[in-house]
């Protein structure tokens, strides 16, 4: 009898995983417009010059930066963390950032997850400079 209710639970915790794993994909790929709009828009020009922190996470990927501002322009931006488990590829999309003075850049292709997520703890990063300047 023990064994049968060993067997129903796990047959239920696989079927919740694999249900899991449908609905978050889904549900982080219908955030991928909003991400973009949001980082798309950003007006650099507000940002005060100084060195500002952030973070994002969009599952699975969790990134902290550290990005400076000098004369108006993004001179550097440190990845402090990018946990993602896939490499680092996105992590190219640092220097399109910088190049371009603009968080408008091309995500990384095949590091979709990981590209936007840098751009929103960049994004997140110059916002806390944004509102240094704007008081």
């Amino acid at each position: 009898m023990r064994f049968n209710k060993a067997l129903i639970v796990i047959v239920i915790a696989l079927i919740a995983l694999v249900a899991l794993g449908k609905i978050l994909p889904a549900a982080v790929e219908s955030a991928f417009p909003g991400i973009r709009r949001s980082t798309a828009a950003f007006n650099l020009a507000t940002v005060a010059d100084g060195t500002y922190e952030g973070t994002a996470f969009i599952l699975p990927v969790s990134v902290r930066v550290r990005t400076t501002v000098s004369g108006g322009r993004v001179s550097s931006i440190e990845l402090l963390r990018h946990f993602n488990g896939q490499g680092t590829p996105a992590e190219a999309i640092i220097h399109r950032i910088i190049d371009g003075q603009s968080l408008g850049v091309d995500v990384i292709a095949g590091a979709t997850y990981s590209s936007l997520a840098i751009l929103k703890a960049v994004e997140n990063a110059l916002s806390r400079g944004a509102d240094v300047q704007d008081n």
